[in-house]
């Protein structure tokens, strides 16, 4: 399974961090390859994704929430993966730490994906975190 690992830092405190990621239905607007995640029931979402011009799909529940420390999901239909955010005060702000495995159910498919998926998930996750950070700094540039 193929592993995305990003760690990022935010001058913002862990909770305001937490509270802007675990608000998942947001998702769209941090990256142009999330294509539309919605709500389906209690802490169930339904995401669609384009990688590499496919259009990927899932439905994933969040399976822990520890605010401020942690929040993880894992999918329960369509492209099977998982992941958590770690979050740790750090420097008068928070340290966070992402992690996702994924699994595409055609092999054919994720083979060739993978080649190009890989990177694109990683710049995926990248461009979330650093819409967050960017979001929740300009926030406390404005307040001060």
């Amino acid at each position: 399974m193929p592993v995305i690992e990003h760690t990022i830092f935010i001058r913002a405190a862990p909770e305001a961090v937490f509270d802007l990621i675990s608000r998942v239905e947001n998702f769209s607007q941090y990256s142009p390859a999330i294509r539309e995640v919605r709500t389906i029931g209690r802490d169930t979402y339904r995401w669609v994704v384009s990688v590499a011009g496919f259009a990927l799909d899932w439905d994933s529940v969040v399976t822990e929430k520890m605010r401020p420390a942690r929040f993880a999901w894992r999918s329960v239909r369509g492209v099977e993966n998982g992941g958590l955010f770690r979050l740790a005060p750090a420097n008068g702000g928070t340290e966070v730490r992402f992690t996702m495995e994924y699994r595409l159910a055609n092999p054919i498919l994720e083979r060739i994906v993978n080649t190009i998926a890989a990177p694109l998930m990683q710049r995926v996750a990248t461009e979330l975190l650093d819409a967050v950070r960017e979001r929740l700094e300009r926030a406390r540039r404005h307040a001060n």
